[in-house]
């Protein structure tokens, strides 16, 4: 925003995470049984000060601020705190003033609701580097997570606040798959939840598993799995691969987070 408009002036800003606690009454008992906690949006509040010579250039500034958000579309955007996380948000209403009478610049703030609840890494988890990472991102000092794996026993890293579950919240993970052999089987011993497909496919086949659906060179082909899928815990996970006599196995995921 400020590239484009060299007259506002970032001032800062911050997150709110919001915990949506759900109960379940039951007439014959005291109290409310938990069922389970889900985050809503996310809110990031952004703060801006616009300098400008008089009322008539501040008009038209302002009029250049509020034509960048008017797109509908959701913004893209990051902070010079954590560069290495980005949001994805819609601007509600928000008024741009003087901050008082016989100034010129003027004050104003800007708040953004995060419809997945979430901030993720900027680069997904096969791309990572130390460059690509900061404080806050659950990384250990002298932890380098390997993501493209080939043994039948390793073990993966999410450094996510949450779990990486496509199932049930339908988060963004892609396996993608090379292997010799009459079948393919992974399995994330740490939870229990795996994946097979029952096919033997050629050494320069790409198979990929994206969340809940597989396919094989870019054709649909979940009709040759048992409809399986991989839920990565938070922390290390202890993965195993079986019925193929080699593989080579990538992890593809965004690293979530809650602020």
């Amino acid at each position: 925003m400020t590239a484009r408009l060299p007259n506002v002036e970032y001032m800062g800003g911050d997150s709110t995470p919001t915990f949506n606690n759900n109960y379940q009454d039951d007439v014959t008992r005291d109290g409310s049984r938990f069922t389970g906690t889900t985050f809503g949006k996310l809110v990031f509040t952004a703060n801006f000060l616009l300098h400008s010579r008089d009322y008539y250039d501040q008009k038209l500034l302002r009029h250049e601020v509020y034509q960048l958000f008017g797109d509908r579309e959701l913004c893209r955007f990051r902070t010079d705190v954590d560069l290495q996380k980005v949001m994805y948000g819609r601007p509600t209403t928000f008024e741009i003033k003087f901050i008082a009478d016989g100034y010129d610049d003027s004050l104003f703030s800007i708040q953004f609701e995060i419809p997945t609840g979430y901030k993720y890494s900027l680069v997904r988890s096969d791309a990572i580097d130390m460059d690509h990472t900061s404080f806050g991102m659950n990384f250990k000092l002298n932890e380098k997570p390997v993501y493209q794996q080939t043994a039948n026993s390793f073990r993966i890293y999410n450094p996510s606040d949450v779990a990486i579950d496509p199932y049930y919240q339908r988060h963004d993970v892609m396996l993608l798959i090379q292997f010799t052999g009459s079948s393919y089987q992974i399995t994330n011993k740490t939870n229990g939840t795996s994946y097979k497909y029952n096919k033997a496919i050629s050494t320069s086949d790409k198979l990929v598993l994206n969340g809940l659906a597989t396919t094989l060179n870019g054709n649909p082909a979940s009709q040759y799995t048992d409809f399986g899928y991989i839920k990565l815990e938070k922390g290390w996970n202890d993965i195993a691969v079986s019925g193929a006599t080699s593989h080579t196995t990538i992890f593809s995921f965004p690293f979530v987070y809650l602020d």
